[in-house]
């Protein structure tokens, strides 16, 4: 028993080992990568107290967009009223109003956006080491090849390169790891340990992981109806285990639960106008055969017809009468459209929802980015490129089928084997319990699918399909992680048949 134990032991050491091996290789080697600021970052800045170096505003020669990383930021002062007015931020403000309240122990007014990533990392790493560990998988061979799909996966370094900049993407992925971490931790206490010792604080872990999550991109908002029924599941299967002030104290967090992404989302309005606008001159009318009638059926003014193929983002002079944000497109366009609108328009016209669905199939399964890879010190020509174990994301990325069919089947596939499994296991809670989690994770990755294009027409599609490649990668583990378990005790049951067949002729 004690050996077994210190395999186990040396397996996690050496598991520790690699992934610090592939961060460190990935994440810290010079030159130290990250992804350059397409115009996102004054979003997080503003609600974080982060500004932009002295030395950075006055240097007429100074690139901040696109082609160069800026990992360096100033921590603004900040009061105690100021604080308090971030709570209503985002998550990832959060975590850096924690980081820069540690630099500024330390006596230092820079932020780094390596601080942000080593705080990532521990998070992540953290995730996943409690998800294998609370899986409670005692053969070391299968171990070990999940944890080597694992690491090969999701220690990605086209995942792991979003870690160095205040983009909210890794933010969204760290925290949907620890929302799962939670469930897990909470199934092995509750199924396999068959503890009902403090049930009601591991149901805040869970609750706590949900906050960040949700309120870590605007998209993920979608997840909210997913995660609030996850929730009232767990509610209903504890609820003889709660007192009073409990059930009182969880209600009230499930309320705050639900106001916080939506308020989050309300703050930020004029982000809605511009997806607004994409989602129509530059989603249905691009490429329309009669963007005139389209804008007819949804109620709005033909003559905006003229900026079909437009997205929000080009110089006022490109366009010719409806600028976004300007008095005339507020009164023609915004105060006309709405998701109802968009959604009605869609269903009155399923083939153009299916061509706008086989578009977003196109850009699934690209984690890369043409962004500028690294500072400006280290080359003056933008380096785009990056390669540092991106095996995965490669191969996926080329070998993938990018189309409306192999997704659909996948799902219908990964669905029905479940559900097998789940029917076939009705008295084993803990198999129940992960499937369920299972499909919580699926249908919240896969909700994110129409989502870019329905909300943001064809504008940045690859990047706002991040968390839906990241769930498509969750499943992909899970389901080869099966395989390769059924593979290896049929294996086992042959070793044990011919035991026997032996052990009976001796002669043989």
């Amino acid at each position: 028993m004690k050996s077994g134990e210190n395999t186990m032991r040396y397996l996690w050491v050496t598991f520790g080992l690699l992934a610090l091996g592939i961060i460190v290789y990935v994440l810290f080697q010079y030159p130290q990568p990250g992804v350059a600021d397409q115009g996102d970052f004054d979003r997080v800045m503003n609600v974080s107290g982060l500004e932009l170096k002295a030395e950075n505003v006055n240097d007429p020669n100074f690139v901040r967009f696109l082609n160069y990383t800026v990992t360096d930021y100033k921590i603004s002062d900040i009061s105690m009223l100021g604080l308090l007015a971030r709570l209503k931020a985002t998550s990832m403000s959060y975590l850096i109003t924690l980081v820069s309240l540690i630099c500024k122990v330390f006596g230092q007014d820079t932020f780094k956006t390596g601080y942000l990533a080593i705080a990532y990392v521990i998070m992540y790493v953290f995730a996943l080491f409690v998800i294998i560990k609370c899986l409670n998988i005692k053969n070391k061979v299968k171990l070990t090849l999940l944890v080597l799909i694992t690491l090969f996966v999701f220690l990605d370094g086209n995942y792991l390169v979003w870690f160095n900049s205040l983009y909210g993407e890794p933010m969204m992925i760290t925290t949907l790891m620890l929302y799962i971490a939670a469930w897990f931790y909470y199934i092995y206490n509750r199924n396999v340990l068959k503890s009902e010792e403090q049930v009601f604080a591991k149901i805040i872990i869970i609750f706590m992981a949900a906050f960040w999550f949700l309120g870590s991109k605007m998209q993920v908002l979608s997840a909210l109806p997913i995660i609030m029924f996850m929730l009232a599941t767990l509610f209903r299967e504890n609820r003889r285990l709660l007192k009073q002030y409990q059930i009182w104290l969880l209600i009230f967090l499930s309320c705050l639960l639900i106001i916080y992404p939506v308020r989050f989302n309300l703050i930020n309005k004029d982000i809605s106008k511009d997806t607004q606008y994409n989602s129509v001159f530059y989603g249905i009318l691009k490429d329309s055969k009669s963007p005139t009638q389209d804008l007819i059926d949804m109620g709005l003014n033909p003559d905006m017809a003229v900026e079909a193929g437009k997205h929000a983002f080009l110089d006022k002079g490109e366009y010719l009468r409806y600028v976004p944000h300007s008095e005339i497109t507020q009164e023609e366009f915004y105060n006309k459209i709405s998701n109802i609108k968009l959604v009605k328009f869609y269903i009155t016209h399923p083939s153009r929802f299916i061509q706008g669905m086989n578009y977003t199939a196109s850009q699934t399964f690209l984690t890369t980015t043409v962004l500028g890879k690294y500072q400006r010190k280290y080359s003056e020509t933008p380096v785009r490129e990056f390669n540092r174990f991106t095996l995965w994301s490669s191969f996926r990325e080329h070998h993938f089928p990018k189309n409306l069919l192999f997704l659909i089947m996948m799902y219908i596939v990964i669905l029905t084997v479940s559900i097998i499994i789940y029917v076939k296991n009705k008295g084993f809670q803990e198999i129940k319990a992960k499937i369920q989690l299972l499909w919580g994770i699926m249908f919240i990755g896969l909700i994110q699918f129409p989502m870019p294009y329905l909300g943001n027409g064809q504008a940045d599609t690859s990047k706002q399909l991040y968390l839906f490649n990241f769930v498509f990668d969750v499943i992909i583990v899970v389901s080869v992680s099966w395989c390769f378990n059924k593979f290896i005790d049929f294996c086992y049951m042959k070793m044990i048949f011919k035991k026997d067949k032996y052990s009976l002729n001796p002669v043989l």
